[in-house]
């Protein structure tokens, strides 16, 4: 433990340095306290992009303190991404109505016990070079490092599902706000949220999603194909284009039909 903790220990203080450098360059403005200096502060200290500098409130006054903008950016998320409650007895109602069910291997599949080697396969599906989350450390720390944090990333998973709660690092992101370059800047509904993650967080996420992947064929409608492992959005563009032409050659049939039984009734017809 004696060289990983003098490689620690010195990664703290290249951080340290680096994040001073930055923060004392010119181009910097009131940096938040405590701010984490991470790749999502590096790249947002050296952003050309215009920031939010005013923004109407729900009462429709326009507001150019950053107090003031975190006050009506705070209400319209408050309002917008507010808790919606569902009526329980109505959902079962819907859910046991639903005729496809899960066979019994791909049950097995989905309540099988997480495994190092599932995992890692789902480490190595990440694409490098991106933003982590607010603990900054991204995808090539866990690839490089999986023999060390692997076995304590499982235990993770696996006391989470004992006790049936998510610790609050898998729980919590970073939001950056871009503009749509739609209509007004100082109308946040023309600004787009995009979360910032832990890593940590989307392994779990994808590995559920990979286990999803091999049942949804048996719960998914056969008519719905996109986004379902094995079947292809042209296989319903080619349904519906072969469905425009039966009715074109239908309604042609008919037509001349038609035509051949006013012909036989009225000899003036050519």
């Amino acid at each position: 433990m004696n060289p990983l903790e003098a490689v620690k220990k010195e990664l703290s203080q290249l951080f340290h340095d680096k994040s001073r450098r930055i923060i004392f360059h010119p181009k910097v403005e009131n940096p938040e306290k405590g701010e984490k200096c991470n790749s999502f502060f590096f790249k947002k200290i050296h952003s050309v992009h215009t920031p939010l500098v005013q923004l109407r409130n729900r009462e429709g006054i326009l507001c150019d303190t950053k107090k003031d903008i975190r006050k009506a950016v705070t209400d319209f998320c408050g309002d917008f991404y507010s808790e919606k409650r569902s009526d329980g007895d109505q959902a079962e109602k819907f859910l046991s109505g639903i005729p496809r069910k899960v066979s019994a291997p791909a049950r097995e599949v989905l309540n099988a016990p997480l495994s190092l080697e599932e995992l890692h396969l789902v480490v190595k599906s990440f694409r490098t070079g991106k933003t982590p989350g607010s603990d900054s450390l991204p995808i090539e720390f866990y690839s490089s490092q999986w023999d060390l944090v692997g076995p304590d990333l499982l235990e993770l998973y696996e006391e989470m599902e004992q006790e049936g709660a998510m610790p609050h690092t898998l729980k919590e992101g970073m939001i950056a706000v871009l503009y749509k370059h739609k209509w007004e800047r100082c109308d946040f509904k023309n600004w787009h949220p995009i979360s910032l993650l832990n890593v940590n967080y989307k392994i779990m996420a994808k590995t559920m999603v990979n286990r999803l992947k091999g049942a949804m064929g048996e719960i998914v409608h056969p008519d719905q194909t996109c986004g379902v492992p094995g079947r292809r959005i042209a296989d319903s563009l080619a349904r519906i284009w072969d469905t425009i032409q039966y009715i074109k050659d239908r309604n042609t049939r008919a037509a001349v039909v038609c035509l051949e039984q006013e012909k036989a009734f009225d000899p003036c017809l050519p």
